[in-house]
């Protein structure tokens, strides 16, 4: 208990310890320089708490979830490879969250729809980062969207992991990660095992009039240049033309025994077709895209012996056989395909990256997190074998490529991995 009387002339104060007199003065001073140290000690902490405050406050991440986005192509001419991503994305959402989900959250998808068109896709970015505030986005569709969506990523520093293209464009964009080998890989591996293992000597290209085609243009050029040799035709397409004969017939001529496809999955069955009518029949080598159901109910019999440059396991293969049945449990009708397991694949690299990131997850700690992934410290099924290897600097993890071929209108596994090794051109430009 403590009382004053007569502040002015003196102070006393009782305390268990017994009673002190103290001159005015003395008492005065001393709490002057208490009372100061209290205010600097809450001007402090009115200063600092709300800084950590918000550098812990990470957009889309609470004490119990995780909210990633996702812009695909639902609808339009791409809308079976968008659906089919998407289902992969939440097959694998789904089985990380009935397991706990990470450090304690469960992971939430915002997906919206762009139809592939590159000013929704745009559109849809800006509304979920500055309205739904998520912490990333995880496979977002197409080369000329995710291109687009560039300038938002950087201005707000979000992450996307696993855009599905495969340009060489983002090999080396601060925000944006890609697991798997670009077109510029793919067509260059393709050519150099076609050329030493199949004796193919004279090699065409016909391409999609867009940043797609022309990356396998200019990926099957620098190679040719490399070797001392050269294209012996270069065949363009809009995705809009219907009549592809005299581009057949160009190919032809050309007596090309090889004919590289950088093209969608219409185009590609368009040539295909156009060629086998003029009794052309030279092998050919296409991308992922056209080993989708949607593209061999189209083509027919004019896909078979097409091969299929594949960067990661066909979903036939025996590794990836327990991720078939979980699509089998989600999606008991849909066809467990290339697409499917690649949205699967993204999910799991991920989802890694959040728990070496920790329990205060921020976008620059999932950054720094993915970086240190890598085949040698971390078993991935989908790319089981393959060389993966995330670090800073090297956001495109594998150039690995395997060579499947469509037999009997299912896709064949036709080599092991083919790694980017005695290249004559460098791996990543």
């Amino acid at each position: 208990m403590t009382c004053m009387e007569d502040f002015g002339k003196k102070s006393i104060v009782h305390s268990n310890a017994g009673m002190k007199i103290k001159n005015p003065r003395e008492e005065l001073a001393m709490l002057i320089m208490r009372r100061g140290l209290v205010l600097a000690i809450m001007g402090f902490l009115l200063f600092a708490f709300p800084l950590l405050s918000a550098r812990a406050a990470e957009d889309g991440v609470t004490d119990t979830e995780i909210l990633i986005g996702t812009s695909q192509a639902l609808t339009g001419g791409m809308a079976f490879i968008g659906n089919q991503n998407v289902n992969g994305t939440k097959i694998m959402i789904n089985e990380i969250n009935a397991k706990g989900g990470i450090h304690g959250r469960k992971i939430k998808q915002f997906v919206m729809d762009d139809a592939y068109q590159t000013p929704r896709h745009v559109a849809n970015l800006r509304r979920m980062i500055e309205q739904d505030k998520v912490f990333c986005f995880v496979f977002n569709l197409g080369t000329h969207t995710v291109a687009a969506s560039l300038p938002i990523l950087n201005q707000y520093k979000v992450p996307l992991y696993g855009a599905a293209t495969q340009g060489k464009m983002f090999d080396k964009e601060p925000y944006v990660f890609s697991d798997a080998a670009s077109w510029r890989q793919l067509v260059i591996q393709s050519i150099r095992y076609m050329m030493k293992e199949k004796g193919k000597k004279k090699i065409a290209i016909f391409y999609w009039d867009n940043a797609l085609g022309q990356e396998h243009l200019e990926g099957a050029r620098e190679y040719m240049k490399a070797i001392g040799s050269s294209l012996v035709a270069e065949e363009r397409f809009k995705e809009e033309d219907q009549d592809m004969s005299s581009q057949a017939i160009r190919l032809k001529k050309s007596e090309a025994d090889l004919v590289l496809l950088g093209t969608s999955p219409t185009g590609g069955a368009k040539i295909a077709k156009a060629m086998h009518i003029i009794g052309y029949s030279p092998d050919m080598v296409g991308p992922l895209m056209l080993a989708s159901p949607g593209f061999l109910n189209v083509a027919g019999k004019d896909a078979e012996g097409l091969y299929i440059a594949l960067p990661f396991l066909s979903p036939m293969d025996d590794a990836v056989a327990s991720y078939r049945e979980l699509a089998k449990k989600y999606y008991p009708d849909k066809p467990f395909d290339n697409q499917v397991l690649a949205g699967m694949a993204n999910v799991f690299v991920f989802a890694e990256g959040c728990r070496r990131a920790g329990k205060d997850l921020t976008r620059e700690k999932f950054i720094k997190a993915v970086e240190t992934i890598g085949h040698k410290n971390y078993d991935m099924p989908f790319y089981k074998g393959a060389e993966f290897v995330y670090a800073p600097g090297r956001h495109r993890a594998s150039s690995s490529v395997i060579l499947a071929q469509i037999q009997d209108g299912k896709l064949k596994q036709v080599t092991d991995w083919l790694h980017w090794k005695d290249m004559p051109v460098p791996e990543i430009q």
